[in-house]
């Protein structure tokens, strides 16, 4: 055997192993899409307790705000209980389980099980006045809790921003 016919063997062989390594699978690459950002103002927080997430907002003579998220299992206690225990926080009454549903409003955007409360009162952390948009949205197996709490003008100011962002933060 000649040294041509060796190295055209050899070549012919890699040849024939390159062409065999194009049919090959090929790797596939997926972007799974981020969670959107939060409002700008939105100042991340370490979470408290049960929360999956907290923030805060600060605004110098206005006040601030925190802003949180809780998942529970099942129905995490309730609709009545839940909103009763927030109310505690801002030293207001308990309300009636016959009474509950004049306070709620639905969520539209977050399915049609899920309910919004509003309360004013006075904290029992802080003994000043602050304010609570707070959201209850039972999805099988799982009950979510938005909760937006502070002083009530920066509330006021922030419940757009956290209504809208509700829908897609999980």
């Amino acid at each position: 055997m000649t040294l041509n016919r060796i190295i055209m063997g050899v070549f012919g062989g890699v040849a024939l192993y390159l062409s065999a390594c194009s049919d090959a699978p090929q790797i596939e690459v997926y972007t799974i899409p981020a969670e959107p950002a939060p409002p700008e103002n939105w100042d991340l927080a370490t979470p408290f307790g049960p929360e999956k997430a907290r923030y805060t907002i600060s605004e110098g003579l206005i006040g601030s705000v925190n802003i949180s998220m809780t998942v529970l299992q099942g129905d995490g206690g309730g609709m009545l209980e839940n909103v009763n225990r927030w109310r505690g926080q801002l030293g207001l009454e308990p309300v009636e389980g016959k009474d509950l549903g004049k306070m709620l409003k639905p969520v539209e955007a977050l399915g049609g099980e899920a309910r919004l409360v509003n309360l004013t009162g006075t904290s029992k952390r802080s003994q000043l006045e602050e304010r609570l948009i707070g959201v209850i949205a039972p999805q099988g197996e799982l009950t979510w809790f938005y909760k937006l709490m502070g002083t009530p003008d920066l509330v006021e100011k922030s419940q757009e921003g956290f209504l809208r962002y509700l829908p897609n933060w999980r």
